[in-house]
């Protein structure tokens, strides 16, 4: 089943967009926390993607731009939006609750810290509560040009995707993803198996 992702003319109507959960969990037998979100086409802009985990005191250590926050409780969200395959290219961004975020693009064998201007700067915002955790991830419509080409997205456009809820902590080692993951050791760079996404 493809993910819908609307088009929205406000950060308020992405309240109204379809609901993801990261309900998959595999390779630890620990915490399997509570973890969803919603994607939308912001006009203008680009695509907006929230994400909450109901958990705890999350682990926050790192603070800088593409720390190793997947040491951290994490939440993560990696897109593609070239050809299909295990080779194919993608961005990939991981964040904590201090709002640290690592971004990247490339493959599943090699990827590179992206460098930023302006005008094409992915931002992630923070916000703690007392038993959950969210962020709020805006990537420019001039990045994804940047890196996969054409022009912006357009209703009926399509590009796969998928979502996690990580933290490698022993006691609280977790691994959750939105779409099912096939491999015997933790690993969410296979993007042969990110889920369908399309703007309608």
């Amino acid at each position: 089943m493809n993910y819908e992702v609307h088009r929205i003319t406000s950060l308020e109507q992405l309240e109204e967009c379809e609901k993801f959960c990261i309900d998959h969990y595999q390779w630890a037998d620990g915490e399997k926390p509570e973890a969803y979100g919603r994607m939308g086409l912001l006009e203008g802009y680009g695509l907006i993607i929230s994400m909450t985990a109901v958990e705890r005191n999350p682990l926050r250590t790192f603070t800088k731009e593409n720390d190793p926050v997947y040491e951290d409780s994490a939440m993560e969200a990696f897109l593609s939006f070239s050809a299909g395959g295990s080779d194919q290219t993608y961005l990939n961004f991981e964040m904590n609750a201090n709002g640290a975020m690592l971004s990247q693009f490339g493959t599943a064998k090699a990827r590179e810290f992206i460098s930023y201007d302006k005008e094409q700067k992915a931002i992630c915002e923070a916000g703690i509560k007392e038993d959950s955790w969210s962020i709020l991830l805006k990537i420019p419509m001039g990045l994804i040009v940047r890196f996969f080409g054409g022009g912006p997205l357009q209703s009926g456009d399509s590009f796969t995707c998928n979502f996690y809820k990580v933290c490698q902590t022993p006691g609280q080692e977790h691994y959750g993803s939105f779409a099912p993951i096939i491999s015997e050791k933790p690993n969410f760079h296979l993007p042969e198996f990110f889920q369908r996404a399309v703007i309608i």
